[in-house]
């Protein structure tokens, strides 16, 4: 029989739904699918009013069993189940048992290969926001086996495979990442240093694997030793780069509602913050994004991000949740590009956004909820977002990385 491994982040056993008390619900304004077991058992409920609602909003799509209808939503935008105190009337009534398995499931995801299953939560949830941030622990990685039967050994034989060389580049990425350093983006330029060097030997590491472990230890000891590896770069160019990459993102993310208006509207306060479409004085947008850079670092000292392991759990997050670099080292640059545009992105969103309040918690939560609930469900988002990669990238394949510093 074959081992299979159980990957399981501290945080994912953690959560709990906090219910009404949620930031953002997920009860609205996305597509809820049910399955037809759930469709029947909905539709001839003895709960009068379940099957009421039931009769009146499951519209039928016809997709096969598992996408068997799906959940119109009331004038509000919300799930017609929420009874006045913002509570599931299925899951109170009928209880756990009778949600579909979409409800029941969420924020809970899995990313599935030949030999492991990786637990994951959605960051679109602000409840996970919370645990994955602002608690030191959260990204301590379990691991177990379990023996497959013949059955689940088919199955999983299936699956998308990763070879050896993508996991130690996964190992190799995520422990510089985690490494102390002055700056959490002097990790993020250590990791692009380090898969540029792969680049230059075709990701060759059975035959340089010498040469990959003493270019990592370097990049270690410079970290560790508080070592800035952030070069310091042409300035205009590079905020030129940085506002050409937030109209990318307004334009191919921030420009319709997942859920909520909340990551538009704080789009909306940064591009009118900045101001410079009609502006011809490049000066001017230096010194709007030297006053970003400068709450960026009051946000790193003084508010809720203070601690060193918030930041680095996010980025941490980021590579376990795609278990970068997956099972496409072709791809590794655009990989990280992502994580980049999506660091940037969200910085800049809080920084313009402690110009008018305080960023505590709940601010950092509600920003990148609203955020992932473009980035983590749109199965279009990677194409998306490599679209706004190769407008930023259009003079050298390199201009997303001026985004780090």
């Amino acid at each position: 029989m074959q081992l299979h491994k159980i990957i399981i982040p501290a945080f994912f056993n953690r959560f709990q739904c906090v219910g009404p008390e949620c930031l953002i619900l997920c009860c609205r304004g996305w597509a809820v699918i049910i399955d037809e077991k759930t469709h029947q058992k909905y539709i001839s409920s003895s709960h009068s009013e379940i099957s009421k609602i039931a009769k009146e909003n499951l519209i039928l799509r016809n997709k096969g069993a598992d996408d068997y209808s799906i959940i119109k939503m009331n004038e509000k935008g919300e799930c017609p189940f929420l009874n006045e105190n913002k509570l599931c009337m299925v899951h109170q009534d009928l209880g756990e048992s009778a949600l579909s398995y979409t409800c029941s499931s969420y924020p809970r995801l899995r990313k599935c290969f030949d030999d492991q299953t990786r637990h994951i939560m959605s960051l679109s949830c602000p409840e996970v926001v919370r645990l994955v941030l602002f608690d030191p622990d959260a990204m301590v990685v379990q691991q177990e086996e379990r023996q497959l039967t013949e059955y689940e050994t088919h199955l999983v034989e299936q699956r998308p495979s990763v070879t050896q060389a993508e996991k130690v580049v996964h190992l190799f990425a995520w422990n510089l990442i985690k490494s102390p350093a002055v700056k959490i983006e002097d990790n993020l330029m250590a990791l692009t240093q380090f898969i540029l060097y792969l680049q230059s030997i075709n990701f060759d590491l059975q035959n340089h694997l010498i040469d990959v472990e003493n270019v990592y230890e370097a990049l270690l000891a410079e970290l560790q030793g508080g070592i800035s590896l952030l070069g310091p770069g042409n300035l205009t160019r590079t905020n030129a780069i940085r506002y050409l990459a937030l109209s990318a993102m307004g334009k191919f993310l921030a420009k319709k509602s997942a859920r909520d208006s909340f990551i538009i509207n704080e789009h909306q306060a940064v591009m009118e913050y900045l101001g410079y479409a009609n502006q011809n004085d490049p000066s001017i947008l230096d010194a709007k994004f030297e006053k970003i850079n400068q709450q960026w670092q009051m946000l790193c000292r003084e508010s809720c991000l203070s601690e060193p392991y918030v930041l680095r759990n996010y980025l941490l997050y980021k590579l376990y949740s795609t278990y970068f670099p997956a099972n496409s080292m072709a791809t590794i640059m655009h990989q990280l590009y992502r994580i980049v545009l999506d660091f940037f992105y969200m910085k800049t969103v809080l920084s313009v956004k402690s110009m008018q309040e305080d960023i505590d918690q709940k601010a950092v939560m509600k920003t990148l909820a609203s955020l992932s609930a473009y980035t983590m469900h749109d199965e279009k988002i990677n194409d998306r977002m490599d679209t706004a990669i190769d407008i930023i990238n259009s003079d050298d394949k390199f201009s997303c990385l001026l985004l780090i510093g």
